[in-house]
């Protein structure tokens, strides 16, 4: 199995690699840029698009990989997957080139949420974490599905605000689930991982500040797209609240940010879709003074939350309760020391 999984970490990382500045030079021909605004970090027009790269990396590699066993046993949830990316990178590169309004995005984003559920990936099971478990009717499980798949797409899209930010936080992510996976046996889980991280560490050297193109929309719902799916496929194979749990642990800096960005905007009175500048990447940027310092600072924290990950999949019972406990207190006292709760504050600077 280790030489399909080797197949398609470089497969992807070399098509991301070599089409990343074909991508670039067509967006600067077509004019495909993004442009400064008062909520972007970027000061001069850099191209869009690079999702498209990273796009066909990640496609190489199923391509490659999906006629092998025990892939071609999961030959369909493998056709959902590249039904429901195309669908997804659709919507990025429309929203990109044309720009689309957020309910135009959201109908893109449900649409492949139902079509990947069609071809097997769904939440069917509640378990405890002390054992026990039920299924649950199949249209309650439909929606937790689409709910779980479009909540993800858009937490790695909310976090793509500084140069290298979400390339490389996915990638660490992808490759601790990609551990994660290789525990629990799980190949479709592990291929998707792999093939992912493979094209977002290609992308990423041009996309790392000073970032010579964006991902854009088709780049970061993507990921998010992608890496929803792994922690279905994780939850599928695991059948525990505990597999449910770990890919919420390895992403955990997207999740925090989203939770953190809907109950500022609700506690001001703005909508969830309003867009601001008070991100956790935000706040780092004013904290450690520059881009690369905040990116990294992430990357670190993603891979401490990763290693976590891989460490709490093999527990089970009380020790993976306490293990989840203290992951939870440990995050929390990080989220207060960084003045990340201080929610009152904000309203009462928004209102001045």
């Amino acid at each position: 199995m280790i030489k399909f999984y080797l197949l398609a970490f470089f497969a992807a990382f070399g098509a991301s690699t070599i089409l990343t500045p074909v991508v670039r030079a067509l967006s600067l021909k077509m004019g495909w840029l993004d442009k400064p605004n008062w909520r972007k970090m970027n000061k001069k027009p850099v191209p869009l698009l690079g999702g498209l790269a990273i796009y066909a990396g990640f496609m190489l590699a199923l391509l490659l990989c999906i006629h092998y066993q025990p892939f071609s046993d999961n030959i369909l949830r493998l056709i959902g997957v590249i039904t429901g990316s195309l669908i997804i990178v659709l919507a990025g590169v429309l929203d990109d080139t044309k720009g689309l309004t957020a309910m135009v995005k959201l109908l893109f984003q449900i649409a492949a949420a139902v079509t990947v559920y069609l071809f097997g990936f769904s939440i069917v099971k509640v378990s405890g974490l002390f054992g026990g478990s039920f299924h649950i009717p199949e249209i309650v499980g439909m929606g937790l599905t689409v709910f779980w798949i479009v909540g993800f797409t858009n937490a790695v899209n909310l976090l793509d605000g500084l140069d290298g930010l979400s390339s490389g936080v996915v990638a660490i992510i992808s490759a601790s689930l990609f551990f994660t996976a290789f525990k629990i046996q799980s190949p479709v889980m592990a291929l998707l991982a792999i093939a992912i991280c493979g094209s977002a560490l290609g992308f990423l050297p041009y996309n790392f500040y000073p970032a010579k193109i964006f991902m854009g929309d088709s780049g970061s719902l993507l990921l998010g797209f992608i890496l929803s799916i792994i922690a279905i496929q994780g939850a599928y194979k695991g059948a525990t609240l505990i597999s449910v749990l770990v890919p919420v642990i390895a992403m955990a800096i997207p999740v925090t940010d989203t939770a953190l960005a809907i109950i500022r905007r609700t506690l001001a009175g703005k909508g969830i879709m309003k867009a601001d500048k008070d991100h956790i990447h935000h706040r780092l940027l004013i904290r450690e003074g520059s881009q690369k310092k905040a990116v990294l600072t992430l990357y670190g924290l993603t891979l401490s939350f990763g290693l976590i990950a891989i460490a709490v999949s093999g527990m089970e019972g009380i020790w993976a309760f306490f293990a989840i406990l203290i992951t939870v207190l440990l995050t929390l006292r990080w989220l207060k020391n960084s003045k990340l709760l201080d929610f009152e504050r904000e309203k009462t600077n928004e209102k001045k």
